[in-house]
């Protein structure tokens, strides 16, 4: 399963290179001029406008989740089109084999330390209604907005946060459709907060007989600088090379930036 915004040429290199062994779910933001039409083993859609940190990100993934899970696959895999494999197909295929019941999702409880706990309670709770929001008024003015009696909104208990690339079995997929269809409120709860993937399916998951099963890693190489992943230039291919270890994918690359990293990754694989 694949979020897609932009470059179309490095989209189109991901694709066609995992097409061969992987059957594609890929979803275009509406937003963008992308044209990709469906073809082959690759389902193509453009059905939302996908705001970043919106709820709108954690609708697109459930959506192809749902479309992927039509067809009973073992594993479901969610990346970006600025993703790159670091590991052949083979390999990729070979990793899941032989770690068939782990789900490899990250996951942090937010009741770790209390700046964390802070952070992520003011991120449930204030209201976010996109960037022009946010760039209009004050953290302090949305912070005192958000408290206002009939706004006011309580950091729900049991909650956990990780990045919203995940790699899970087909069964507690069918747990996290089954959950969503018999709890309606919870995706409400989710509805103008700010990076609202980033704790929903992990707080599904981790309140579930599946913790035990789940591994604190998304199996993707990136690095974060100043709250955002950097994007990889030909003079990160040592550090990425040197820190491949269980990742299967590095992130995020642009082609409009830097093409001999992408080409570099892909001749290795």
């Amino acid at each position: 399963m694949i979020a897609v915004h932009k470059n179309h040429n490095q989209a189109m290199r991901l694709i066609n290179h995992l097409k061969k062994d992987f059957d594609l779910y890929v979803h275009i933001d509406k937003k963008s001029k992308l044209n990709i039409k469906s073809f082959d083993n690759v389902k193509v859609y453009k059905k939302f406008r996908v705001q970043h940190a919106g709820i709108s990100q954690v609708i697109t993934t459930l959506f192809l989740i749902e479309e992927a899970f039509k067809n009973n696959y073992d594993r479901f895999v969610f990346i970006s089109g600025q993703d790159i494999p670091l590991k052949s197909n083979k390999e990729i295929i070979n990793f899941f084999e032989e770690n068939k019941n782990k789900e490899f999702i990250s996951f942090e409880d937010i009741t770790n330390n209390e700046s964390c706990f802070n952070e992520m309670s003011y991120r449930l709770n204030t209201y976010n209604f996109g960037l022009w929001y946010r760039k209009l008024l004050s953290r302090k003015v949305r912070v005192s907005i958000s408290n206002i009696s009939f706004l006011k909104r309580e950091t729900p208990n049991n909650i956990y946060y990780g990045s919203s690339w995940i790699n899970l079995t087909k069964e507690s997929i069918n747990y996290i459709l089954d959950y969503i269809t018999k709890n309606k409120k919870y995706l409400d709860r989710f509805k103008f907060t700010w990076g609202a993937d980033e704790f929903f399916f992990q707080s599904i998951l981790l309140n579930s007989p599946f913790k035990e099963q789940c591994v604190n890693n998304c199996l993707r190489y990136l690095i974060w600088q100043g709250g955002v992943p950097i994007t990889f230039k030909s003079e990160h291919y040592d550090m990425i090379k040197n820190n491949i270890n269980d990742n299967l994918f590095a992130r995020k690359f642009d082609e409009n930036i830097d093409t001999n990293i992408i080409d570099m990754l892909y001749n290795d694989i």
